[in-house]
Parts: structure tokens; sequence; C-alpha cells
């Protein structure tokens, strides 16, 4: 719709076509209600709580690579593309994607590192998780490039990574 519609206006204007509506629906201001202030507040703390518990599990991700002093970038961007630890060894980059939610949009994730794949040229995607799982098994069919594994796992393959191509240049 933003490519088509300049303005809000033309929104309103293209929605009401759509819908065959003489005129937008008027919303009522739901400011002063205090049942919804408290329901708006109770979901913004559990947004709020499972940010913090991802930026967490992220540190203690990096804490597990920092005690095997294994050299990483953390937060590196490329183009429209992000990742939370890129590792680089002999020409070769190595890509861990931290997901603690797994409840939450895990196709969604698995999605991105098949992109991920792509914008930072390498073999592997890590998809880091706290646990393992049966929401784990639809990343089998894209296996062995982009893996769902734990934090253990994750150590375990960066470590083979960095002493696998520690002596290979592209």
């Amino acid at each position: 719709m933003k490519r088509l519609c300049v303005g809000a206006d033309e929104e309103q204007m293209l929605l009401r076509a759509f819908t065959g509506t003489a005129a937008p629906a008027r919303e009522e201001p739901v400011d002063n209600d205090a049942q919804n202030a408290a329901e708006e507040r109770e979901r913004v703390e559990r947004w709020l709580e499972a940010r913090t518990q991802a930026i967490i599990f992220k540190q203690a991700v990096a804490h597990e690579l920092g005690k095997r002093a294994i050299p990483y970038t953390q937060d590196v961007c490329k183009g429209i593309a992000s990742v939370d630890f890129l590792i680089e060894s002999g020409g070769k980059n190595l890509v861990l994607e931290c997901k603690f939610n797994v409840s939450r949009d895990f196709d969604k994730s698995l999605g991105i590192a098949k992109l991920l794949l792509d914008s930072f040229a390498c073999e592997t995607v890590l998809v880091v998780v706290p646990f393992s799982g049966t929401f784990a098994d639809a990343a089998r069919a894209l296996a062995p490039a982009v893996r769902v594994v734990t934090v253990a796992e994750a150590i375990e393959y960066a470590a083979s990574f960095r002493q696998e191509n520690s002596g290979v240049q592209r």
C-alpha cells in the first residue's frame, strides 16, 4: 500500500474503496481506560522480559566463546542483514544467530538463517538455542548449511571451525 499511496489520506481512500465503506471508522480513544492501560502495561512488561532474556542468552553465548578463546565479532551488519556473532577463520565465515524464545517465530528464524548464508558468504549458520527440542525438526531439511544447536554444541562447532580453517586462505 505504501507504493500505491503518497500519504495517509490516500491510504484511507484506497481502504474505503476496497472495503466499500463511505468513511473511515471512528476510533474511540482508550487512553483513559484503566483496564486497557493495565493490559497494555502487562503486554509491554512481557515484551521487555522476553527481550531481556534474549539479551542475557546472547551474553551467555559471548561468555562461552570468550572462555574458549574463540575470537568473534558481535552484532555485525552487512546491507540489510545483521548477525549476532561472526567468526572468521582462514578466509571463511561462520555465523551464530541466537534464538532464546524458540516458541515464537522459529520458522522465521530459519528463513533468516538461510538468507544469512548468502549475505555473509558462509557455508554454515548456527541457530543457537537454549535447549534441544522438536522445534528444530524443520531445520533438518536445511542441514548442513543451517544447524540448530545448543550453546555447548555451538562452542564445540566454532572451535572445530577455527581449528580446521586456521591455515586455509581463500
